[in-house]
């Protein structure tokens, strides 16, 4: 195993740096059959905090070329989201894209940091990758395309622009 990476590393001066521009949704399912974020912690204060400060959640969503979850799969989107804000509604984040489908396979993408959900359109560094992704970095913008406030599922829209050395 230690050899594959040591062999990518020796070629890795030979590798010219790669930009990626990729461009997905993910279905943020809270309720209903297909259901893929659980609350797994809350601090004692969660329940009166007018920002969920402390809820912490871990999700396993689809993700998908288009809106509609039908549409062609790219793999998923697995991490656990926090509320990390005492004063505004914001996630602390660590959020893995998993490439389980097509050209990417095998693939993953990882974003850390905050995410003001509120805002229309928001911006998270892209920290690290694997595969064809590897030593990632960058940034992925998200909006939110769709939310039904009654079950309080949602489709985020991403973007990403990632700047990485491709596999040797």
């Amino acid at each position: 195993m230690a050899a594959l990476g040591e062999k990518w590393l020796e070629n890795l001066d030979q590798s010219k740096e790669t930009r990626t521009k990729l461009h997905f949704y993910f279905h943020d399912n809270s309720a209903g059959e297909h259901r893929s974020v659980w609350v797994v912690a809350q601090s004692e204060i969660t329940p009166t905090s007018p920002t969920h400060f402390g809820l912490i959640y871990m999700v396993d969503n689809l993700m998908t070329v288009g809106p509609d979850p039908c549409s062609q799969v790219l793999g998923r989107a697995q991490g656990s989201p926090g509320f990390a804000d005492l004063h505004n509604t914001a996630f602390a984040m660590g959020l893995n894209f998993v490439f389980t489908e097509g050209k990417y396979k095998g693939s993953t993408i990882s974003v850390l940091g905050r995410n003001p959900i509120t805002e229309k359109v928001r911006e998270l560094p892209i920290v690290g990758g694997t595969g064809v992704f590897r030593m990632a970095r960058g940034i992925a913008i998200t909006s939110t395309y769709f939310l039904d406030e009654a079950t309080n599922n949602v489709i985020l829209e991403y973007t990403l622009y990632v700047t990485h050395y491709p596999s040797v």
